[in-house]
């Protein structure tokens, strides 16, 4: 009777062990399922006036710009930074200063226009392919001022991410979240009806995602807030 009860004991032991066990893995399981992955390219590229997949920032030279597309420019990585030896870096600075910028609607290589955006040519466009890159026609100096992207950016991917998913992916609260106005997607030829901006501020810089009436990201812009003034 002793061997029978001393076992009963033994077992139930055994399971109680088991079922604790068991309950801590489910906790830890259960709060790595509810965790949230937020996206650091965002403030990482953004607070420097970048979009990840775009190679010039903003405040970059409108010359070293018009040079890299016309194919006349040094060497540079995605990011923009020149790979050439120091040499050709001294060379390559000295030259810019007397690369002129093209004549307003000039075509050159690459499929880069240049263009006045209304009469008084006050604004700038450069197009190649999904980027666009804004100056002002009166201080070309100041660099590029506006940039927009229409291809992914920040792993967000063009007419797939939604609103919901940049939204609840960025650690920061929005600036601005409305209903795109015209006048904020003036980089559009067609400016869509009922699209929503999306605005985060880092520092300098203000970086917009704009999504379709269907909550699909379609454009990506960054632009400087003391040079950027309509």
């Amino acid at each position: 009777m002793k061997k029978i009860l001393s076992l009963f004991l033994v077992s139930l032991i055994v399971f109680s062990f088991a079922s604790c066990g068991e309950k801590q893995e489910n906790n830890v399981s259960s709060e790595a399922v509810s965790s949230i992955e937020y996206n650091k390219l965002v403030p990482e590229y953004a607070s420097k006036g970048m979009i990840d997949t775009v190679i010039f920032p903003v405040g970059a030279s409108v010359d070293e710009v018009v040079q890299y597309y016309n194919g006349d420019g040094p060497a540079i990585d995605e990011h923009g930074a020149h790979l050439s030896s120091d040499d050709e870096n001294s060379e390559a600075d000295a030259s810019s200063e007397t690369i002129s910028i093209p004549e307003l609607d000039d075509e050159v290589v690459y499929n880069l226009t240049i263009r006045g955006l209304d009469t008084g040519d006050r604004i700038v466009k450069m197009y190649s392919y999904d980027t666009r890159y804004f100056y002002y026609n009166a201080s070309p100096m100041s660099g590029i001022a506006y940039i927009a992207q229409s291809i992914d950016a920040f792993g967000y991917m063009i007419g797939h991410s939604t609103y919901t998913e940049v939204k609840g992916t960025i650690e920061a609260k929005p600036t601005s979240d409305k209903i795109a106005e015209n006048d904020d997607m003036f980089f559009m030829v067609e400016p869509l009806v009922n699209s929503r901006m999306l605005s985060y501020q880092y520092g300098d810089y203000m970086l917009n995602f704009f999504f379709d009436s269907n909550d699909k990201l379609f454009y990506t812009t960054i632009y400087n807030l003391h040079v950027w003034t309509e």
